[in-house]
C-alpha cells in the first residue's frame, strides 16, 4: 500500500503531507526504540508484567479501531475474537503440541477467517442494529466451548504446557511490544492508503460512498477480518502470558466494552487515540495500586474510576483526548493519525 493517495493533491500539498508522514515514521521508530529499552528502567518483574499487560490493552484497542474506529460500525463482538484466539493458541499448544509461533499464526488466520464470516452475516445491518447483533457473540462462543467440553475441558479450563509458558517476563514483554508495533504499522498503512479513505468514506456517509463506486460490503468485511485477526492474535498472546484459560476469563463481555471505552477516551476514529486510551485505562489503576493510593483493586472502585474518566472526557473532550487535539487549530489540516 502507498502511504497516502496523492493524485488529487497539488504538488505543494503532496510534499507537505509526505514530510509529515516521514516525521511520523521517524518519531514512531524513536518510540519503538524507547519501548524496547523500557524494561531496563523497570525495577522488578512485577513492573515488567504490568508493562506487558498495558501493551496488550493498547494492542487490543488498536485492533478494534482497525474496523470500528475507521468504519464507524461499533462492534461489541470483539470479546468473541479475543477468546477464540486465546483458545486456539491454548488448545494448539496443549492438545496438538504446536510451538508458540505456529499456534499464534493459527490464531491469527482462523480468527481472521471467522471474523470475516461474521461480517458476511451481520454487516448487512447498520448502526445500532449491527452493534446489537454482535453483542451476544461472545456468549455464544462461551456456550460452544462449554458444549465441547470433551475437547476444550469446558468451564474447568486448562493450563498451557509449562515449557511454552515458562519464559522470562522480559521475553514476554518484548514479544508483546513487537506485535504492538506491527498492528500500529498496519493501522498507519491502512489509514494513509486508498483503502483507509474508503473506510472513512463509509463512516461519514455510506450511501454517498457507494454512489462514488466504493463497495461497502467488501470493504467492511475485509476490515472486520483484519481487525478480528489481530484481536485473535492478542488473545493468543494473553493465553501465553497467563498460562491458564477458562471461558469465563476470555469470553467475558467486558473485553468488548473496555475496547469501546478505551477508544472513546483516547479518540475514536484515530489511530493514536486508542493507544492513549489503553494506556490510561489500564496503567492508571495499576500505578495507584502500586503506590498504595488504593490498597485493593476492588471491582466497584475500578468501575467508578473508569466512569469518572469517561464522564470527564465526554464533558470536556467529546472527541477523546487525542481526537480533540487532532481537531484543534494547531493540528495540520487534513492530516490523519
Amino acid at each position: 500500500m502507498s502511504l497516502l493517495p496523492l493524485t488529487t493533491l497539488g504538488t505543494t500539498a503532496a510534499a507537505q503531507l509526505r514530510r509529515r508522514q516521514l516525521v511520523v515514521i521517524s518519531t514512531g521508530m524513536g518510540m519503538a526504540i524507547l519501548l524496547f529499552a523500557l524494561p531496563q528502567f523497570l525495577s522488578n518483574a512485577y513492573q515488567t508484567k504490568i508493562a506487558t499487560e498495558t501493551l496488550l490493552y493498547m494492542g487490543l484497542a488498536v485492533s478494534w479501531t482497525l474496523f470500528s474506529g475507521f468504519s464507524g460500525y461499533v462492534s461489541f463482538g470483539h470479546a468473541a475474537f479475543f477468546g477464540l484466539g486465546a483458545y486456539v493458541t491454548g488448545l494448539a499448544t496443549q492438545r496438538h503440541d504446536l510451538g508458540l509461533v505456529a499456534a499464534l499464526s493459527l490464531s491469527f488466520l482462523l480468527v481472521g477467517a471467522f471474523a470475516s464470516a461474521v461480517g458476511l452475516l451481520t454487516l448487512r445491518l447498520r448502526g445500532h442494529y449491527f452493534a446489537i447483533a454482535t453483542l451476544g457473540l461472545a456468549e455464544a462462543m462461551k456456550a460452544t466451548v462449554d458444549w465441547g467440553h470433551s475437547y476444550t475441558l469446558g468451564t474447568f479450563g486448562f493450563a498451557l504446557p509449562i515449557d511454552i509458558v515458562n519464559r522470562a517476563q522480559e521475553t514476554k514483554y518484548y514479544v508483546m511490544a513487537t506485535f504492538l508495533i506491527v498492528v500500529v504499522a498496519v493501522g498507519i498503512a491502512i489509514l494513509w492508503s486508498s483503502y483507509g479513505l474508503r473506510l472513512i468514506a463509509i463512516r461519514e456517509d455510506e450511501i454517498a460512498a457507494e454512489a462514488l463506486g466504493i463497495s461497502p460490503a467488501l470493504t467492511k468485511i475485509s476490515a472486520l477480518g483484519i481487525s478480528g485477526a489481530f484481536t485473535g492474535l492478542f488473545g493468543g498472546l494473553f493465553a501465553w502470558t497467563q498460562g491458564f484459560l477458562t471461558p469465563e476469563a476470555v469470553f467475558a463481555p467486558r473485553w468488548s466494552l473496555e475496547l469501546v471505552v478505551m477508544s472513546i477516551v483516547g479518540g475514536a476514529g484515530t489511530l493514536v487515540g486508542p493507544l492513549v486510551g489503553g494506556l490510561v485505562f489500564y496503567l492508571l489503576p495499576e500505578v495507584l495500586i502500586e503506590n498504595k493510593v488504593i490498597l485493593q483493586r476492588r471491582d466497584e472502585l475500578y468501575l467508578m474510576m473508569v466512569g469518572i474518566v469517561l464522564i470527564i472526557v465526554m464533558l470536556f473532550a467529546k472527541q477523546g483526548i487525542f481526537g480533540t487535539l487532532q481537531r484543534s487549530r494547531f493540528w495540520p489540516k487534513g492530516f490523519r493519525l
